[in-house]
């Protein structure tokens, strides 16, 4: 590919961001052809084109063009979309789902670091999804994306801890860490499983007011637990409320906290006997 073959990919590449709004899809898509035209190595060009054919934009929708366009990108090393196309066969969209070729993609981004890949992997492990579970696998891989900051990856490494699977201990002052660190970021899961150690004082000394706190961060954004936090934060504080709704039963209620993992997005761990 000479240089200027090279410059005019990107001078149509950067023309199609120029573009990128909804009512200029058609000559936005038609610029990243012409830059793929000019050099079919252009990754972001290739990935953008990808992206227009998975939401329909400027070109009818059509997935199995999504992860062909994927695949080009894919295989010149573009961690972005080997990371798009391990989800696609991670979750059989526009290609028969297969969870080996989904973790082959996943390695291949999540080794050169990128968090989305490395959380991914980590949940392929956590769930057995293409090979026996491994917990200490999971963890490994979820810690290194929950490290660059990826939330999902502190809820799920702060959900690990704070239940403990073979080979990775029950640890609630780490679980306390991850979960309160995605908390930060607004992850409403988080926000009310840190809430829930607060009021225990597990992991973290009993708080009270910063267990209300963080139950109202996930109430507001409509958990259903973290509003019965708040309502109960303010009995147990004297604040009254008026309001019909019962208290939940004190038996099932520990049962729900127990079976956590079964409502978040990463399916429940078996804990082995």
């Amino acid at each position: 590919m000479s240089k200027n073959q090279d410059g005019i990919a990107e001078f149509w590449y950067q023309k199609a961001l120029l573009l990128i709004d909804e009512s200029q899809s058609l000559k936005c898509f038609q610029c990243l052809k012409r830059a793929v035209a000019a050099d079919p190595t252009h990754v972001q060009s290739l990935y953008a084109v990808a992206h227009h054919y998975m939401h329909g934009n400027g070109v009818q929708k059509d997935l199995p063009e999504t992860a062909k366009w994927l695949r080009k990108a894919a295989e010149l090393g573009f961690s972005p979309a080997q990371d798009k196309l391990g989800m696609m066969y991670e979750h059989g969209i526009g290609v028969a789902k297969n969870w080996r070729e989904a973790a082959k993609w996943y390695l291949m981004a999540a080794e050169k670091g990128f968090a989305d890949a490395q959380y991914h992997l980590g949940v392929l492990y956590g769930n057995g999804q293409g090979f026996p579970i491994d917990y200490i696998e999971s963890a490994k891989w979820c810690r290194r994306a929950a490290e660059q900051g990826q939330s999902e990856a502190q809820f799920t490494l702060g959900r690990i801890y704070m239940e403990g699977f073979d080979g990775v201990p029950q640890d609630t002052e780490e679980a306390a860490n991850w979960l309160r660190k995605a908390a930060e970021q607004g992850d409403a899961e988080s926000q009310f499983y840190i809430g829930l150690l607060f009021e225990n004082g597990d992991g973290v000394p009993q708080d009270l007011e910063e267990a209300a706190r963080y139950y109202s961060l996930s109430a507001e954004q409509g958990h259903t637990e973290g509003q019965r936090g708040v309502q109960r934060i303010n009995l147990t504080l004297g604040r009254h409320s008026i309001s019909t709704e019962p208290l939940p039963d004190e038996e099932d209620w520990q049962y729900k906290i127990r079976r956590m993992v079964e409502q978040t997005r990463f399916e429940a761990p078996r804990r082995r006997d």
